[in-house]
């Protein structure tokens, strides 16, 4: 007999439930000043520009069926979300309780923090599929077809998949196998040559204010129907805008946010920090040492995002997520790393500590990833602090 869930987790589900709801109808008013709407629909009327590939096929489904291009992103967004989250639910919870993966370090965060119509969970999800294909008995010119058919895709959606699937793909540990030897690492990577080709292609033609602006042109009647009082509907916005920047623009973003003060660095690295331990803790006793070890190489592998964009909630949702995906998925960080790790935990007495600080499911009802960067929203952040926060805004 299935044992009776938590109330913790009753509660949870529950709001997580809401918070999903909340979104989508929120979703249907989103256009040309969203950047999650946005992303989505960039294509390429203006020429090949990174992160096209989703908004040409859209705009194709849209053109075949008549259907709103907006309302296909959202049905595609919530398939992504939903297929991510039943894929953990039955795969990742024997190491990881579903506490956790419906938490807002992992599946919360795109709930709670309206990035559900964002390309992060597709990037999931086709790591996913290149793990599976990779242990699949396909013969090998069809898994090293298949690997870079679905690394491709995932590049051209979004070139982050790079620095959170790709990196772990070729340097971690498969299974039980022994420690690759050099010629192995370059043999994975040799494989992997076509995906490289494509993040090349977005590092190249990363897109330009003319293009951005043929990327808006083409879906001004779209922008006309969602919000037709809006004056600026032919001026690029948000990520289509975005396409124009240069990387020295984002490197300005990113050097202003952590030269700024003392209080947003040390408050991101404290969220990071925080969701570290509650992964660690809330992980299967005997699987803390791999698990840590994949969560610190992992990190490793993202951190140039951090210097390229200021989304550090999403980067810490990617790297929890894939992290999950790969240990579920049996790969496993360098032996040395995990040694170092396994030593570090003895000399901690990590068992005293987790005695002393046990995993209680409360504690993620009250911890959440802020959006911005203010104290408020990092107080409001939680599922039960947004929620109590929302019903006392609606009885004022």
């Amino acid at each position: 007999m299935p044992a009776k869930p938590s109330p913790s987790l009753v509660i949870l589900t529950g709001l997580l439930l809401w918070a999903f709801g909340s979104q989508l109808i929120a979703a249907l008013s989103w256009g040309h000043d969203s950047y999650q709407m946005t992303e989505w629909l960039i294509n390429y009327s203006g020429g090949f520009v990174r992160r096209g590939l989703p908004g040409w096929l859209i705009g194709i489904c849209s053109d075949a069926t008549g259907a709103q291009a907006n309302h296909l992103v959202i049905g595609f967004s919530t398939l992504c979300y939903l297929l991510l989250a039943i894929w953990f639910l039955r795969r990742s919870t024997r190491t990881f309780p579903a506490m956790l993966v419906l938490s807002c370090i992992v599946m919360g965060f795109p709930a709670y923090q309206d990035s559900i119509v964002r390309k992060d969970c597709l990037g999931l999800l086709l790591l996913i599929g290149c793990l599976a294909v990779d242990r699949s008995r396909l013969p090998r010119p069809a898994i090293i077809l298949a690997l870079n058919l679905l690394a491709g895709v995932a590049i051209l959606s979004h070139e982050t998949f790079v620095f959170y699937a790709l990196a772990g793909f070729v340097l971690f540990r498969s299974g039980t196998e022994n420690p690759p030897t050099i010629i192995g690492f370059i043999r994975r990577s040799l494989v992997l040559l076509p995906a490289a080709g494509c993040f090349l292609l977005t590092v190249v033609f990363h897109g330009t204010p003319g293009q951005a602006e043929a990327v808006n042109d083409s879906w001004l009647p779209l922008w006309r129907i969602i919000d037709p009082g809006n004056p600026d509907l032919e001026t690029p916005g948000a990520a289509i805008q975005a396409l124009g920047w240069t990387s020295e623009h984002g490197l300005s973003l990113s050097l202003y946010l952590l030269t700024s003060g003392f209080y947003q660095p040390l408050a991101w690295a404290m969220v990071f920090a925080i969701s570290f331990g509650l992964v660690i803790l809330f992980t299967r006793a005997d699987l803390r040492v791999r698990v840590t070890a994949l969560l610190l190489a992992q990190l490793v592998f993202i951190s140039p995002l951090f210097v390229l964009g200021v989304d550090y909630g999403r980067w810490l949702f990617l790297w929890v997520a894939s992290t999950i995906i790969l240990h579920t998925e049996h790969r496993s960080a360098p032996t040395w790393l995990e040694a170092r790790v396994a030593r570090l935990f003895e000399k901690a007495n990590s068992p005293r500590i987790f005695e002393l600080v046990p995993a209680k499911n409360w504690y993620l009802l009250f911890f959440g990833v802020p959006v911005c960067w203010n104290l408020f929203n990092f107080l409001t952040a939680s599922p039960v602090s947004r929620h109590l926060h929302f019903i006392w805004s609606a009885l004022r």
